[in-house]
């Protein structure tokens, strides 16, 4: 890369990543840029790393999802703070995807008590709380598609009924994405199994913390879970995009596949 074309590109403002024209190529903080480095300054870095490799997947998959001209609604399974429902109103507006409904199912409560060991010490009842109330303010603030978002309100063993499931096959509403971020094994066996009759082929879940909790086992908390629920559906699970470290997505198939 030449000097003129190593300045002339902008850092990336979602890493903080720049470019340089020499070595290292990249700049890399030094013992003087750190040297009053924070508690605070840490969440912050964490934050803008992980909210962007976020968008980027939503930037990504709504237009994975245009193409592929795959039709249905936008359900998000753990909804504190708003952000990655916020990313998908976003992305549908730039799609033009009017006729999607917007689902958001929380307790608003926070966590349930954990049932099983999760290794992740912040994981506590009560913990990761957004109130219905302040979901939806957020909501009406984005100002994108706010008359096609519904909350369900409870823990998902209370309300992820049979009667609501009904609901959406009478009416024909079927997933196009799903956001799966329930942290907790026991929260996510209730949600694998709701969504099972919603999907379509096409239909992509991003399963936020695969390698989250459990030092990263993938046979405990959320991993385990849709392990399990992949061995019990009728759908097979194509691997799509990563996203980070933590997370993962999925395309619904009705074929077996060796893209796995």
């Amino acid at each position: 890369m030449s000097r003129d074309r190593a300045d002339s590109v902008p850092a990336e403002p979602a890493t903080g990543i720049t470019p340089l024209a020499h070595e290292p190529w990249v700049d890399i903080a030094d013992g003087a840029a750190l040297a009053n480095w924070s508690a605070e300054d840490e969440i912050r870095y964490n934050q803008q790393n992980r909210q962007s490799e976020k968008l980027r997947f939503f930037r990504q998959v709504f237009d994975f999802l245009k193409e592929n001209e795959i039709a249905g609604d936008y359900h998000e399974y753990g909804c504190h703070r708003a952000r990655t429902f916020r990313m998908a109103l976003t992305e549908a507006r730039r799609k033009n995807l009017n006729d999607m409904e917007f689902w958001a199912f929380d307790s608003f409560a926070g966590l349930p008590a954990p049932e099983t060991e999760t290794s992740v010490g912040k994981w506590t009842q009560g913990a990761l709380a957004t109130s219905e109330q302040e979901f939806l303010r957020l909501i009406g603030e984005h100002g994108i598609y706010t008359g096609q978002v519904r909350t369900v309100k409870g823990l998902y063993g209370n309300s992820l009924t049979s009667e609501l499931k009904q609901q959406f096959a009478s009416r024909g509403r079927k997933i196009a994405l799903a956001t799966i971020d329930c942290d907790l094994y026991e929260s996510a066996i209730p949600v694998f199994d709701f969504i099972e009759p919603l999907l379509q082929a096409g239909s992509v879940l991003y399963i936020d913390d695969l390698f989250v909790g459990n030092r990263g086992n993938p046979g405990r908390g959320l991993a385990r879970a849709f392990v399990e629920y992949r061995q019990r559906s009728r759908w097979r699970f194509v691997r799509h995009l990563d996203i980070g470290w933590w997370g993962r997505s999925y395309i619904a198939s009705e074929t077996e596949t060796d893209l796995i």
